[in-house]
């Protein structure tokens, strides 16, 4: 689409005057260059100022037009490619580097903050190869971690909790080159998490979840136990739950479910375990969302909510006010290559539905 009629189809959407034109058109092509028209999920051909139209024209009345653009403009909140391989390329310093060093200090019964005469030893050498760094999702970016850190070996690295016997031996076999055991320290890393269910929730009575799939993995009696040949039962472990992005809540609730879980397994005196995020998305986000009254009771009008999206996985989180995201989040939040379902309908909901998302997005769920 042409830029010219791509200018004249949002002047004639919004009605807006030449001073308004101005003032606007400047600000949404820096938007859209800079990051918007990253968004993989957009038809193809489609940028983000087409979206945007689309989406803006589908709202009835000229005020309905101004409040839901104002929102975008003032309170959206998208996180790019760019941004994203930020946060991975510091997870090694900023969180994984600490607690190696902490616990190096520990072994060798000095304070943590001699770090040049820790990061010097063989024992922080041994503590770091007996690291195992597991993607949950793809999501990690396991590999562009593992490039960024030139402390691990590819024998140390692994892109999802589902590892082959065979690999996990040769795992084993490589670590043994260099230092006798097992490995004694574990990292989870994930991207983002906002209300924690699909790592650690109850369903029916019964706990699920990624990170439940991976300790039950851990803690079984199965001779053929993937992480017994990659751990030894009798050796402390360390458990370390890393997102790049994460809310408080979803921490807590993880945590939580965490601390529930290890304290039926005999012998939890042997693990230990943390959780944390490279960035946390704070609490007044969304109460700075559900504040904007105008916008929240335009987007809970039937006019529209779409409750198709309202299927048997949305209800795993609250779902009393769904215009509000999966479990309630209300989050105006979009990552480059998709849009979390936490975030607002509004902004997402999928080409198919009775209301267009400015950000469409891919579901990884489908009913029966």
């Amino acid at each position: 689409m042409r830029a010219e009629l791509v200018e004249k189809l949002l002047v004639k959407i919004m009605a807006w005057s030449p001073d308004e034109i101005s003032k606007e058109r400047p600000l949404l092509q820096a938007l859209a260059n800079l990051k918007y028209d990253e968004y993989q999920q957009f038809a193809p051909g489609t940028r983000f100022i087409e979206s945007l139209i689309k989406w803006l024209d589908q709202f009835e009345k000229p005020e309905e037009k101004k409040v839901a653009y104002s929102f975008i403009i003032n309170h959206l909140i998208f996180i790019s490619n760019e941004q994203i391989s930020h946060l991975v390329n510091i997870t090694f310093s900023d969180k994984v580097n600490p607690i190696l060093i902490k616990k190096t200090a520990s072994r060798l019964d000095i304070s943590q903050y001699h770090v040049r005469k820790i990061v010097c030893s063989k024992e922080y050498k041994e503590i770091v190869r007996r690291s195992l760094f597991i993607g949950v999702s793809d999501g990690a970016k396991i590999d562009l971690f593992r490039r960024s850190n030139s402390a691990i070996s590819n024998e140390q690295v692994f892109p999802s909790y589902y590892i082959s016997v065979e690999k996990a031996g040769d795992m084993i076999k490589e670590l043994n080159r260099e230092y006798k055991g097992k490995f004694s320290t574990i990292f989870l890393l994930d991207d983002f998490t906002a209300s924690g269910k699909s790592y650690f929730r109850m369903e029916n009575g019964q706990p699920a979840g990624k990170i439940h799939k991976f300790l039950i993995s851990l803690f079984n009696n199965d001779a053929n136990n993937l992480f017994r040949i990659l751990i030894d039962s009798n050796e402390k472990l360390n458990i370390h739950i890393i997102f790049y992005l994460a809310t408080h809540e979803a921490l807590y609730a993880i945590e939580e479910a965490f601390t529930s879980f290890l304290m039926t397994q005999p012998n939890k005196e042997n693990i230990t375990f943390s959780i944390d995020a490279i960035q946390i998305i704070e609490k007044n986000i969304s109460d700075d969302v559900k504040a904007q009254t105008d916008f929240i009771n335009l987007i809970s009008s039937q006019k529209y909510f779409d409750n198709s999206i309202v299927d048997v996985h949305y209800k795993k989180g609250n779902h009393k006010k769904p215009y509000l995201g999966f479990n309630e989040c209300a989050l105006p939040l979009i990552l480059n290559h998709n849009s979390p379902n936490n975030s607002l309908p509004i902004l997402w909901f999928p080409e198919d539905s009775i209301c267009v998302g400015l950000f469409p997005r891919i579901t990884r769920h489908k009913d029966e």
